[in-house]
């Protein structure tokens, strides 16, 4: 995504169709929500599609209002009902000016709420302006940039230095003071009474001196003393119409808005002007008015153009209201030749824009070099397609099903996204349900790039469009048997009640990056869990980005659930030429045994294949948590968990940090449950692009080391 746009964070619903409230549902550059037909993953995306639609799709209150409650909906005043909330985070070049405007930390306004209600107003505001920490290089910002300032000053450059010393001493004090991750309240009240105890000790009778101190560097800190208080901040109309004009546009696609191949004019200029189109009709309609947006021509003008005939009214009835009979006439020479080249004018304009949807479409569908082709012939219009293998015309309607989808969606995404293919949320629904599995698959690798100008939520029950390297970013949706209301969940494990069915895509697919190992020449590299597999594929990202890691076949780092499963996987993944797979163990007590076993056991001639985490790191009881930057760790920790005492002051530098959080969480009474740590993960590669620019080049170095070895 573009630095300057404003980022979907998390959403939620509440009392729409088949919705009673859902979670908060974290998303990514491109997530995807998987489950069973009927589990409510089309409505959860209806609704977001609503907040902001960039086609204008209406809230229908028939359709929309959960149909169980609807007999209150008027009699209760429900149209003020809020039915879908999310969170984004502005633009940089927003915060710094909304934080100017309501002189305000751009923390504090770095997140903005904007909910919807069935009436269709908008709510807009700052519910996050308590701010609990600040990472402590802020803090180390206001003081180089005080004593940057005081430098310059003439009192100070005319005082003798002797007090020019002592105030750089201070300043340096002031910095060793700071905490090594995060800085709070209690710290900065500290601050800023040592400051005034400074003033009062060194400078005596002068003004000048205290003044500037006051305002340059107490008042900063008193900044951060506001953001910990977090007064409310009363936004404006203008500044609620600015944040409505900015946050991303929804486009939705389902295959409800497949077009057909023959197109009956006089009923698509009908459609276009009702009001009372169902959501099928609807969604077909808009399909036809993005195809005609593309061709540059309204259904009218194709009409009028490819009507040849001129007809002259010649009797009505009494009442002047019902034609009794016509006729035609005979047109001149002269209207003839104007109607030939208004024509010939319309076939050239199909003939380019077909022309132009074909070069565009070859850069996205990877399953053939299709060529396209528009004809208007009287009261229809219809779209040809051929190939390299059927270079006969055919029509739309005549080919695959997934071809239909793709070509359909890929004109909405063209026309309602202005081709700039930006600032704009794609919602798909069941996306190339119809697609070969090889198709899916592509259509896979395709989200993938085009998530990286777009957010995108998907729909699926297909495991060849689950990404593996994206299971972070991956929810469960599924029917509550106790409430028949849909709930939605992260935990992708067997044990989460009434989702198994749901989640079943998503070990398929597990067992479907077992066959790529065999099918497609991949490397696999056997690990623990879910959290290990993400954590390394955060790091391997980063190594591509910064050109480090150049390796041409594609890692693929396989799950299998704990050190028990190692062992079967390890023979099916061996299968295909009889070498066994790397290990990567955890250093703790169970993958130092296991280690043991397997050098003693199967591996004993293949010792290299067999890594711990201690190979990169010190000798102690690392896990693979402990090869990201704790400070990213223990980030994430303290706004998940909450205790009597944030983690970050408990924290020992060094020190392997998953046994810290469980004792943390034990004298903290925090219960941290099954899968904690892939949940910890999961938001580790959520802020991956904040975190990457933090990377130090001791990280650097222990990564490129880890991978070496995997690719040797």
């Amino acid at each position: 995504m573009k630095k300057n746009d404003i980022k979907l964070v998390r959403f939620k619903v509440e009392n729409f169709r088949s919705i009673e409230k859902s979670d908060w549902i974290e998303v990514a550059e491109n997530s995807c929500l998987i489950g069973t037909n009927e589990s409510g993953k089309t409505n959860l995306l209806i609704a977001l599609w609503k907040l902001n639609p960039v086609n204008g799709e209406p809230i229908v209150p028939l359709d929309d209002f959960p149909r169980l409650l609807f007999s209150r909906y008027k009699a209760e005043g429900h149209e003020s009902d809020i039915f879908i909330s999310a969170d984004f985070v502005l633009s940089i070049e927003l915060q710094i000016k909304l934080a100017e405007r309501y002189k305000c930390d751009q923390d504090q306004i770095k997140t903005v709420l904007v909910e919807r209600e069935y009436s269709g107003d908008y709510h807009v505001s700052f519910p996050y302006t308590k701010i609990d920490q600040f990472e402590s290089t802020r803090l180390l910002e206001v003081y180089e940039e005080f004593y940057q300032r005081i430098k310059l000053e003439d009192f100070y450059i005319k005082e003798d230095k002797q007090l020019q010393d002592l105030i750089f001493n201070f300043i340096n004090e002031l910095k060793d003071s700071i905490p090594d991750n995060f800085f709070r309240e209690k710290h900065i009240k500290e601050v800023i009474k040592s400051v005034q105890n400074f003033k009062i000790e060194s400078f005596g009778k002068k003004q000048k001196l205290p003044e500037f101190f006051e305002q340059n560097l107490e008042n900063s800190l008193s900044g951060f003393i506001n953001s910990f208080e977090g007064n409310p901040i009363k936004i404006e109309q203008d500044t609620l119409s600015e944040i409505l004009k900015n946050i991303p546009q929804f486009v939705y696609y389902s295959d409800y808005g497949n077009l057909d191949s023959e197109i009956y004019l006089p009923r698509v200029i009908e459609d276009f002007e009702r009001k009372d189109l169902g959501e099928t009709a609807r969604a077909k309609a808009r399909t036809l008015e993005v195809l005609f947006k593309y061709v540059n021509l309204s259904p009218q003008e194709i009409f009028e153009l490819g009507n040849d005939s001129r007809v002259i009214i010649k009797r009505i009835n009494h009442q002047n209201n019902n034609v009794i009979s016509e006729t035609e006439q005979e047109k001149t020479d002269e209207e003839i030749k104007a109607w030939a080249d208004k024509k010939r004018e319309r076939n050239i304009l199909l003939e380019s824009a077909a022309t132009q949807l074909t070069e565009s479409f070859k850069k996205w569908w990877l399953q053939g070099n299709y060529i396209f082709q528009f004809k208007a012939d009287g009261n229809h219009f219809r779209i040809n397609v051929s190939d390299s293998l059927r270079p006969e015309p055919i029509e739309l309607e005549g080919r695959s099903r997934g071809l239909q989808w793709f070509f359909s969606f890929f004109l909405v995404f063209l026309v309602e996204t202005k081709e700039g293919h930006s600032n704009t949320v794609l919602l798909l629904d069941e996306p190339g349900l119809s697609l070969h599995p090889l198709a899916q698959y592509d259509l896979a690798k395709f989200f993938r790039k085009l998530s990286e100008d777009n957010q995108l939520i998907y729909t699926s029950h297909s495991p060849f469009l689950v990404d593996i390297d994206n299971l972070a970013n991956v929810k469960a949706v599924y029917i509550n048997k106790e409430t028949g209301r849909t709930n939605i969940t992260s935990n992708l494990r067997y044990d989460e009640k009434d989702s198994e069915k749901s989640i079943y895509p998503v070990h398929a697919a597990l067992g479907l990056t077992v066959s790529d190992t065999l099918l497609l020449g991949c490397k696999p590299i056997l690990v623990e869990g879910p959290s290990d597999q993400i954590y390394l594929n955060f790091i391997k990202r980063f190594l591509i980005g910064q050109g480090i890691l150049k390796y041409t076949r594609e890692f693929v780092f396989i799950p299998v659930g704990g050190i028990k499963g190692m062992g079967p996987v390890s023979k099916l993944v061996s299968s295909r030429d009889d070498k066994f797979p790397m290990v990567l163990l955890d250093s703790d007590k169970a993958g130092k045994d296991y280690k043991k076993g397997l050098l003693n056991g199967k591996y004993k001639d293949d010792k290299d294949l067999v890594l711990e985490v201690n190979d990169f790191l010190a000798d102690k009881e690392y896990e693979i948590e402990d090869f990201i930057p704790h400070k990213f760790i223990i980030t994430v920790i303290d706004r998940m968990f909450r205790g009597k005492e944030f983690f970050d002051d408990k924290y020992v530098k060094d020190e392997p940090i998953v046994d810290q959080i469980e004792k943390w969480a034990k004298e903290n009474n925090i219960t941290l449950e099954l899968g904690w740590k892939v949940d910890v993960a999961r938001e580790i590669l959520n802020r991956s692009s904040k975190f990457y620019e933090e990377i130090t080049p001791e990280y650097i170095e222990i990564w490129s080391k880890l991978f070496d070895k995997l690719t040797t």
